[in-house]
């Protein structure tokens, strides 16, 4: 098992709720303009105010959510509060000019369930949906999971009806509009709100954890293995060499796979939601390797070398059949261009670029050579 370098809050509530009767989250459910913290930031505040984890933005207005949480704690209710940031305090390094809308709520022991299954769907790798009724009396009326790989549409009219008691015709009306909330809160990765008679929704994505594979356990490797377990990623590092793929040289991987590279894929498995990274010390091994995962569903695909070593490995493939559409998901040469050269600035880049892909940012950062995007010009017109 990896060492835990992010916080995992989902983990903190479970084990709150397990020694408290109630704690408040905390969630930024959607901003405008300048603001300290993104959409979808939480904070857990626990033991009555006195202890808190994570963040919603600091000084700007962490101390005024703090407030509002401790007196929503007394009260036992939840309530979405619009923050304006309209001040510059440049002591403590913060100017803020836009606004937040905030969800604080208080969770208890009934909510333990539904928490242990978002953690569950989440460590799988595969997102889910989690919708929350709030009655107009700031009242916690259901909350629902909705995982996105085996949507259960059925599931969702179920509990619906168990939450506000509707009449089946009535379900139907308001099911329409869920259904397509939680398909359009999964796709732009943004909180969605459905205003009703009785209260509102609030739907909630929660991304899957996404897994690494690091095939080569060398220099390179061991520092982007450790940026990326630092930032979120589930680290899996295999090498045929068992001095090269174990606990000791990889404390922060969830696992190590000392064998055969070919034969290693048969051991893992290569999800919507993996990121494969190929450095091994060979360039037959790198393109043996792509040659198996590239018609794959990954996220994500890069390979270290040169520039002439990927242009070889290109022309390699393309005369073994491999699609020039195929070539163009590939990050080759690997990592943002930062000018890094030494292999802890390499992994920097290289984790530096996962992270643009996880965050929607480029699907394929521009940061081929001109010799490169001439090549591939060449076999489009083959």
């Amino acid at each position: 098992m990896g060492t835990l370098y992010q916080m995992d809050i989902l983990q903190e509530i479970l084990t709150s709720l397990r020694s408290e009767d109630r704690v408040m989250l905390v969630t930024i459910i959607s901003t405008n303009g300048s603001t300290p913290a993104s959409a979808l930031s939480k904070m857990l505040v626990r033991e009555r105010g006195k202890q808190w984890l994570g963040t919603v933005g600091g000084g700007c207005v962490e101390g005024d959510v703090l407030e509002q949480a401790i007196r929503l704690y007394a009260e036992g209710t939840a309530k979405i509060l619009t923050f304006q940031l309209n001040e510059t305090n440049i002591d403590q390094g913060l100017i803020c000019g836009g606004s937040l809308d905030v969800l604080i709520e208080p969770l208890s022991k009934r909510e333990i369930a539904v928490f242990q299954e978002m953690k569950s769907i989440r460590d799988d790798g595969d997102d889910c949906v989690l919708i929350t009724f709030i009655s107009a009396g700031g009242n916690i009326g259901g909350k629902y999971c909705v995982n996105m790989r085996w949507e259960r549409k059925d599931g969702i009219m179920e509990w619906w009806r168990r939450t506000e008691g509707l009449r089946d015709n009535e379900v139907d009306l308001v099911f329409d509009a869920i259904t397509g909330a939680v398909a359009k809160a999964h796709r732009r990765n943004e909180t969605q709100r459905i205003a009703l008679q009785g209260g509102e929704l609030i739907l909630e994505p929660v991304k899957g954890l996404p897994d690494l594979i690091i095939f080569g356990g060398g220099h390179v490797s061991k520092y982007i293995s450790r940026a990326a377990a630092m930032t979120g990623f589930r680290v899996t590092v295999i090498d045929d060499r068992p001095e090269y793929a174990n606990a000791e040289r990889f404390p922060e991987a969830e696992r190590t796979i000392a064998v055969d590279f070919l034969d290693a894929l048969q051991r893992v498995e290569i999800k919507a939601s993996t990121y494969i990274v190929i450095v091994t010390r060979g360039h037959r091994s790198d393109e043996e390797i792509l040659s198996r995962v590239i018609g794959s569903a990954a996220r994500y695909i890069g390979m270290i070398g040169s520039q002439r070593k990927v242009l070889t490995t290109y022309e390699h493939m393309v005369d073994h059949g491999v699609s020039v559409e195929s070539l163009k998901r590939i990050h080759a040469p690997i990592g943002l261009e930062i000018g890094a050269a030494t292999a802890e600035e390499i992994g920097i880049s290289v984790v530096a670029q996962l992270i643009a892909v996880r965050r929607g940012g480029a699907e394929k950062q521009e940061n081929k050579s001109d010799s490169m995007k001439k090549l591939i010009a060449q076999m489009t017109r083959i």
